[in-house]
């Protein structure tokens, strides 16, 4: 269902990006209509779904009250897809939300998000992100992600990414900065964002409290990967190269964006960069003054593990 774009009006975008996910989409829909905060638009991307997907949104957006668009994503996968909303030039909000085809939005979601959001100065970049509730694939709740208790920060983004993009609320200046990396292959988008509004000097708030039931089951596109046999899979691939492929690719989106990252995080990020091409000693002498950090211990250890074998 198309609208003219003058009518599409809300201080939150959400941008949900679609690919033949009928099976669990109505119950992802229904929670927008649920939300608390009623000041949204709804701009869902369909990547060339067989299914009933396009015509359930098309239902959707005929409910009254119920503002925004169905738009043609690029077939090109779905971080891509995610990326083309991002740089559309017709979707204009003061917030923008990432969603998830096959989760439910718990009704405080944007509610949240926006309070904290509004505390901070429009001209800095701010991304708000949260826990989730896990759930498996009927929807029975099943647990939480992890309370990370670190500060965000760019020496922790370049380590792992805590932001899981179906958490993700946003402000414009975070928005722009995105949009510089347009066409830059991405790992995946929300790590980028997280890596880019925290080395531009940004906001970032990440809420204990879970916002977001985050449905695992066989079809996610991306799962909550924080489980010990995952996180196992992990190191084995950063011993295959992936690691290293990894940091090469968020490395190239980062430049993209080089003059706007903080002194010290430029300076970060060149040692973090410098420590593959250097010797055992000096790659632990650049991760001990670089800053880095992760979340868990065990992370912290997989990580030295990687600078010793030099597989960052």
């Amino acid at each position: 269902m198309k609208k003219n774009n003058a009518e599409i009006t809300g201080r939150v975008a959400i941008l949900l990006g679609t690919y033949n996910g009928a099976g669990h989409l109505a119950d992802q829909l229904d929670s927008f209509r649920a939300q608390t905060y009623p000041h949204w638009a709804l701009w869902a991307s369909d990547d060339g779904s067989t299914d009933a997907t396009p015509a359930i949104i098309e239902q959707f957006l005929r409910q009254p009250g119920v503002n925004g668009q169905l738009l043609s994503g690029p077939r090109r996968g779905f971080c891509d897809n995610f990326m083309s909303m991002v740089c559309h030039p017709a979707i204009e909000a003061e917030y923008y939300a990432f969603s998830d085809q096959d989760d439910v939005w718990l009704d405080d979601k944007l509610s949240r998000a926006v309070a904290w959001l509004e505390t901070v100065d429009p001209a800095v970049p701010a991304l708000y992100c949260s826990r989730t509730r896990l759930t498996d694939s009927e929807g029975t709740p099943t647990g939480l992600s992890p309370d990370y208790r670190k500060a965000p920060g760019f020496g922790n983004a370049l380590l792992q990414n805590i932001a899981s993009g179906n958490t993700m609320v946003f402000n414009h200046q975070a928005r722009r900065l995105l949009q510089k990396a347009q066409g830059t292959p991405m790992v995946v988008h929300d790590w980028s964002l997280y890596q880019i509004v925290s080395g531009c000097g940004g906001a970032i708030r990440f809420d204990p409290a879970p916002t977001v039931l985050y449905r695992q089951h066989s079809n996610n596109q991306i799962g909550n990967g924080m489980s010990p046999l995952r996180r196992l899979r992990n190191f084995i691939a950063a011993h295959k190269g992936r690691a290293a492929g990894w940091n090469d690719r968020n490395y190239q989106v980062l430049m993209r964006v080089a003059d706007d990252l903080t002194p010290d995080n430029a300076r970060r990020l060149a040692a973090f960069r410098q420590i593959r091409h250097s010797g055992l000693l000096a790659r632990l002498r650049l991760f001990a003054a670089s800053g880095l950090y992760h979340q868990q211990p065990a992370g912290m250890l997989t990580t030295l593990t990687y600078v010793l074998l030099n597989r960052l």
